[in-house]
C-alpha cells in the first residue's frame, strides 16, 4: 500500500506545481487574454456587420436587375422615349410603367422613390411619386453625371442629408443605365432611406461610448452618429493601409489602436464589397480591460478546482466511464442518438426468438425520407442533417417505448412494432408517422417539409429472420417511391416478381444494342404558319427479342439509373446523323435532326469531341443537327454548361431548351447559353384551350424567345384549336401527333418528299 501511495503523491505533487504554474501566468497574462478577446469580438462584429450590409445591398442590386431585364418595362420605355409617337401612348405607357415600379418595389418600406430618367430624349423622367420633374432640374447634378459614368453598371450614390430630389430625408441611392434594343437609354434611379443602415449598425453593442458608423474615403459620415452628422467629418480617422504592401485587398478588414482625444481607442474598419464604403467601429481601450481582476481572479479559482477535481475523477472513473461510452458509439448512430444497425439487427433477432416461442406477429417498418436530397443541396448539409435530428427526436417523444427506432442509413429509418394485433393497428401507426414527418422543422427562420416512403414486413408472413424482413419492409419501401412517394405499402410476394423482372429488362438492356434491338422513329416538326416540314425529332424504341416493342418510359430510367444511357445515346446520335446524311443524299429537301442529350451523356468528359468525330464519319453539316438538353441539365454547374454547350455551338451545332417551363425556368441561361430554340413542354398546351392563364403562359414564353431572338417549338399538339392558337401567338414550330406519329426511316423520307404535313393556315 506505501509503494503504490509515493507515486500517486509524486503524481500529486506534479499536479499541483503545473496548476500553480498555469494559475499565475494566466494571471499575468490576463488582461492581454481580455483585450485579445474584446478586440475579436469587435472585429467579429464588424464582419457581421458588413455581410448583412453586402446582402442589404445586392438585394438592391437584385431588384434593379429585376427592373431593367422586364419585359414589360423594356416595350413601354421604348414607346414613352419615342417622342414621334403618339402622345396618349406615351402617357399609357409611362402609367404602366409607373405601376410596374409600383408592384416591384412595394414591399420594400425603406425605398422613398424610384424614377427612370431619359438620357437622349426631351421627355421627361418617369417617377412612381409625385409629378414629373424636368429635365433642367437634374441634368447638370453630379449624381445624374455618376450614373452616366456608369455606363450600364450598378452606380452606388453616398448618401445625402436631405435626399437627391427634395424628399427632406437622409437616402442613398443605387442608379443604372438601361439601354433599349433600338440604343434608346434611360437612368433607374432608386432613393432609399438610411434608416435601416441606422438601425443595423445601432444594434451593434461596443460599451458604453463606442459606436459603428458608415463613411466613405474621406472619412465622411453616411450614417448617423452621436457626435456628428450625416455629411460632416467623421472625429474617429479612417485606418490607412501599410504603404510597404500595397495589396489592398489584404486591408478590406483592418484594426489598430491608436492615442485619439488622449485615449487609446481600439478602431476595427471593414469595406463593403459593392460600393466601396467603409465600416468602422471604435472602443475605447479601457472599456475593453475594466473587468481585468474579475476575469484573473475567476480563472484562477476555475482553474484550481477544475484541475484537483478532474485529477480526482480521472483516477477513479476514466476506465468505466471509457468503456461505457466505447459500447454507447458501437451501439447507437452519432448524429440522431438512436440505435443504428447493429443494436437494431440484435433486437430484431431477440423479438423474433420471443415472438416465436409466444406465437406473437409483429411488423418491421423501413421509412425513407423524400426529397432530403434537395433540402441538402438547396439549403446545406447543416439543413439535412438538423431534419434529421428533429425527426428522429420525434420518433423517440411520440412512440410507445417498447417500439424500436433506428437510423438505417443516410436518410432511412427502421422502426420495430412488437405484439401487434393486426393490420388496421399498424396502418393507424403509418398514418401518425406520415403526419408526425410531414410536420414542418425551422432552420434559420425558414421553414422545411418532408415527407416519407414507408415500406412494411410483418413477422413470420413476410420472413422468418432479420436480413429477410428488413429486405421485404426496404423492397415495399422502393415499390411507394416508384409509385410517386409519400405513401406506404405492404409488402407482397409480387413485389419480388417485379423486382426481378426490373432485373430481367437491365440484363436485356445491355445486350439491346448488340442484338441491333433499338431503333430510331422519327417525329417531323413542322412550321406552323407554312406546314412544311422543317426538322424531325430522333426518338428511340426497343423492340424485345421476347415482349416485342417496349416503351422508352420502362426501359430509360434503366438506362439513366445504369449509365447505360451514355452508348445508346452515342448510337442514337450516330444513327440519326447518318439517316439525315442519307436523306440528303437521296435528293430531300434538307431538314434539320432534333436527338435528346441525357445527363450522364452531357457529362461526359469527351462529349464535344464525340459529337465532332460523329459528324465527321456521318458527313453531316453541323447545321443541320440539333442537340436537345432539359432545364435540370442546364442548371447543373452552369459554368461547365457553358463551356460545354460554346464548345458544340462552335462545331456549328444548334442547341435547344427540351420541356422548358417544367425545371427551373431560370432566365439566365436564357442569356448566357448559346441555345437557339426553346419547346414548350406539352403540359402547357393540354388545358391552353380551355384555360387563358394556361394560353397566357404559352404567349409570354414565345414573345420572351422572340425578344431573345430564339425560336418556339410546342411539342405535343393533338387537336386543331391548339394549332390555330399556335398561329396567333406566332409560335414558330410544332410537333405532335395532329401532324404525325413517330416514323419509321422510309415513311418519314416519304413525308419529307411531300414536304408538308397540313394547309398552313386553315
Amino acid at each position: 500500500m506505501k509503494q503504490s501511495f509515493k507515486p500517486f503523491m509524486f503524481i500529486l505533487f506534479i499536479s499541483t506545481v503545473l496548476v500553480a504554474g498555469i494559475s499565475l501566468y494566466s494571471y499575468s497574462q490576463s488582461k492581454v487574454i481580455l483585450k485579445e478577446r474584446m478586440t475579436l469580438s469587435t472585429q467579429q462584429t464588424v464582419i457581421q456587420t458588413v455581410d448583412e450590409l453586402n446582402l442589404m445591398l445586392r438585394a438592391y442590386e437584385d431588384l434593379t436587375y429585376n427592373v431593367i431585364t422586364d419585359a414589360g418595362i423594356l416595350s413601354n420605355l421604348q414607346i414613352y422615349g419615342d417622342t414621334q409617337g403618339d402622345q396618349l401612348d406615351r402617357f399609357n405607357a409611362a402609367n404602366q410603367i409607373k405601376s410596374i415600379l409600383s408592384v416591384r418595389f412595394f414591399s420594400k418600406a425603406d425605398i422613398k422613390d424610384v424614377h427612370l430618367f431619359p438620357l437622349d430624349s426631351p421627355v421627361n423622367e418617369i417617377s412612381t411619386v409625385g409629378p414629373s420633374e424636368s429635365r433642367l432640374s437634374y441634368v447638370n447634378s453630379d449624381w445624374y453625371k455618376q450614373a452616366i459614368a456608369g455606363d450600364g453598371r450598378n452606380v452606388w450614390l453616398e448618401t445625402r442629408r436631405t435626399g437627391f430630389l427634395g424628399s427632406g430625408q437622409p437616402t442613398f441611392a443605387i442608379s443604372r443605365v438601361v439601354t433599349l434594343i433600338s440604343g434608346m437609354k434611360f437612368i433607374l434611379f432608386v432613393e432609399i432611406s438610411t434608416e435601416d443602415v441606422n438601425d443595423m449598425l445601432a444594434e451593434a453593442h461596443l460599451g458604453k461610448t463606442g459606436e459603428m458608423v458608415l463613411l466613405n474615403d474621406a472619412n465622411l459620415l453616411l450614417s448617423q452618429s452621436r457626435q456628428g452628422v450625416t455629411g460632416a467629418k467623421y472625429r474617429i480617422p479612417l485606418l490607412a493601409p501599410d504603404k510597404a504592401d500595397p495589396d489592398e485587398s489584404k486591408y478590406l478588414m483592418r484594426s489598430a489602436v491608436n492615442r485619439i482625444d488622449g485615449k487609446q481607442q481600439l478602431i476595427v474598419t471593414g469595406k463593403l464589397a459593392s460600393t466601396g464604403w467603409t465600416v468602422e467601429a471604435f472602443v475605447p481601450v479601457s472599456e475593453l480591460i475594466q473587468d481585468t481582476a474579475k476575469l484573473r481572479n475567476t480563472m484562477l479559482l476555475c482553474i484550481i478546482v477544475i484541475g484537483f477535481v478532474t485529477f480526482l475523477v480521472n483516477y477513479l472513473y476514466q476506465r468505466r466511464r471509457s468503456s461505457a461510452a466505447i459500447r454507447y458509439m458501437a451501439y447507437h448512430d452519432h448524429l440522431t442518438d438512436l440505435a443504428n444497425r447493429k443494436l437494431f439487427s440484435e433486437l430484431l433477432d431477440r423479438e423474433i426468438m420471443i415472438s416465436k416461442q409466444q406465437g406473437l406477429r409483429f411488423a418491421v417498418l423501413f421509412i425513407d425520407l423524400d426529397r432530403l436530397k434537395l433540402i441538402n443541396d438547396t439549403f446545406g448539409h447543416g439543413a439535412g442533417d438538423k431534419l434529421l435530428i428533429d425527426i428522429a427526436t420525434k420518433l423517440k417523444r411520440q412512440l410507445p417505448k417498447e417500439y424500436t427506432t433506428a437510423r438505417f442509413g443516410g436518410d432511412e429509418f427502421l422502426i420495430l412494432m412488437p405484439n401487434i394485433k393486426n393490420d388496421t393497428e399498424v396502418e393507424e401507426m403509418l398514418h401518425k408517422l406520415a403526419a408526425l414527418i410531414q410536420e414542418p422543422i425551422y432552420y434559420q427562420d425558414k421553414e422545411l417539409y418532408c415527407s416519407a416512403s414507408i415500406g412494411v414486413s410483418i413477422y413470420p408472413q413476410d420472413g422468418e429472420d432479420g436480413s429477410s424482413l428488413i429486405k421485404n419492409a426496404d423492397m415495399a419501401m422502393y415499390s411507394v417511391k416508384e409509385s410517386g412517394r409519400s405513401n406506404h405499402r405492404f409488402y407482397d410476394s409480387e413485389m419480388d416478381k417485379k423486382s426481378y423482372g426490373k432485373f430481367e429488362l437491365e440484363r436485356d438492356l445491355r445486350k439491346a444494342l448488340e442484338r441491333e434491338q433499338l431503333l430510331l422513329v422519327y417525329q417531323p416538326q413542322v412550321h406552323v404558319e407554312s406546314g412544311a416540314i422543317v426538322g424531325v425529332e430522333a426518338l428511340v424504341r426497343w423492340k424485345h427479342h421476347e415482349r416485342g416493342m417496349i416503351s422508352p418510359a420502362d426501359f430509360i430510367p434503366i438506362a439513366e439509373e445504369t449509365r447505360l444511357i451514355i452508348p445508346i445515346g452515342e448510337w442514337i446520335l450516330y444513327t440519326a446523323c447518318r439517316q439525315n446524311k442519307a436523306w440528303q443524299e437521296a435528293g430531300l429537301s434538307p431538314v434539320h435532326v432534333s436527338v435528346n442529350l441525357s445527363i450522364h451523356q452531357f457529362q461526359s468528359p469527351g462529349i464535344v469531341e464525340n459529337v465532332a468525330h460523329i459528324l465527321r464519319e456521318t458527313g453531316l453539316a453541323p447545321q443541320w443537327l440539333e442537340l436537345e438538353i432539359t432545364e435540370s441539365i442546364a442548371m447543373h454547374d452552369v459554368e461547365q454548361v457553358i463551356r460545354t454547350l460554346q464548345g458544340l455551338s462552335d462545331l456549328g451545332v444548334k442547341i435547344s431548351i427540351d420541356d422548358f417551363g417544367t425545371g427551373y425556368s431560370s432566365l439566365s441561361y436564357l442569356k448566357n447559353f448559346p441555345i437557339e430554340r426553346l419547346k414548350v413542354d406539352k403540359s402547357f398546351l393540354d388545358n391552353m384551350i380551355e384555360s387563358p392563364k394556361e394560353r397566357a403562359i404559352v404567349g409570354s414564353i414565345i414573345v420572351m424567345s422572340h425578344s431573345l431572338g430564339l425560336k418556339v417549338t410546342a411539342e405535343g399538339v393533338e387537336k386543331v384549336e391548339q394549332v390555330q392558337l399556335l398561329q396567333e401567338l406566332s409560335c414558330d414550330d410544332a410537333q405532335g401527333y395532329y401532324f404525325s406519329r413517330p416514323l419509321l426511316p422510309d415513311d418519314c423520307a416519304k413525308r419529307l418528299a411531300e414536304n408538308a404535313i397540313y394547309a398552313g393556315g386553315r
